[in-house]
């Protein structure tokens, strides 16, 4: 007996709550029907959408109008690129000065080379891995920053600095970070 009283108040609970959605719904399509039937209503929501659209039109145009100078800026950025014949070895000095210069060992130095299409540019993917104090590190990457080269850092990724052999343990304060970044040379 209990237990029929119990379904009996869930169904009742859910029709009651089936009954609100459906009157919700009838209140919100009668509004939405509302506009439609009311021609100032349909006009007022028309001209907005008309003004948002003039706008959006007026910035592309502004925008297509700015492409040539963009384009000039990209054309004098990529004249400042050194060349890519003295590429990897302009990168692995200045990766090795900067090294030396913030105490920090560059490992593993690995190089890729891809074309960069619709530019007289290449683009060479470096892989390295930093070994360091914490604040070596920051430097590190602070003077690359300041860089006169063009350096677009992708990824830095902590790791433990392993022992470098049976019973002994790395320097307190050690850090080993993996290091992904970009730069840019200009086609000879």
């Amino acid at each position: 007996m209990r237990d029929f009283k119990v379904r009996k108040t869930a169904i009742l609970a859910g029709l009651g709550f089936l009954f609100v959605a459906d009157g919700a719904l009838a209140y919100f399509s009668a509004r939405l029907s509302e506009r439609e039937k009311n021609p100032e209503l349909a006009l007022q929501a028309q001209s907005a959408q008309l003004l948002s659209l003039k706008n959006d039109v007026e910035r592309a145009n502004k925008i297509k109008a700015r492409m040539p100078e963009v384009e000039k800026y990209f054309d004098q950025f990529e004249t400042t690129l050194p060349p890519l014949g003295k590429g990897y070895s302009v990168l692995s000095q200045e990766l090795d000065a900067v090294a030396r210069d913030t105490h920090v060992q560059v490992r593993d130095l690995k190089f890729h080379e891809k074309e960069v299409s619709g530019r007289n540019v290449d683009e060479v993917e470096v892989e390295a891995t930093l070994e360091g104090d914490y604040t070596g590190i920051v430097r590190f990457l602070n003077r690359l920053q300041r860089s006169k080269s063009t350096y677009v850092v992708d990824s830095l990724g902590l790791d433990s600095v392993a022992s470098t052999g049976p019973g002994s343990q790395a320097p307190p304060g050690m850090v080993k970070v993996g290091l992904k970044l970009r730069s840019y040379f200009r086609k000879v």
